[in-house]
């Protein structure tokens, strides 16, 4: 598919590039999750490419797990929740 003609491309226009990050879990019940925003470095394993280390944003946390944004087309979705240990917070000149 070309694209809409309005300049943007199609939802699934990365679809053969998509990769699972297999670090990643469920998403945990709504009530457990605590909003958050918090520069961190999170560890992700993608499918294909493998071990990644993302400069990114904490957007939530419940319990052992976090919710950090991925921004890239590789991943169908632009965030994903992964266990704390794959997650340290920045140092303050690095944010």
């Amino acid at each position: 598919m070309e694209g809409r003609g309005d300049g943007m491309g199609s939802w699934d226009q990365y679809r053969d590039v998509w990769q699972t990050i297999t670090n990643s879990h469920d998403i945990p019940p709504r009530r457990s999750q605590r909003d958050c925003r918090i520069a961190v470095t999170a560890r992700l394993v993608w499918e294909r490419d493998g071990v990644e280390l993302l400069d990114t944003t904490a957007n939530a946390w419940s319990g052992d797990l976090v919710h950090v944004t991925v921004l890239d087309h590789r991943s169908e979705c632009k965030g994903v929740w992964v266990d704390k240990s794959d997650v340290r917070r920045r140092p303050p000149d690095e944010r």
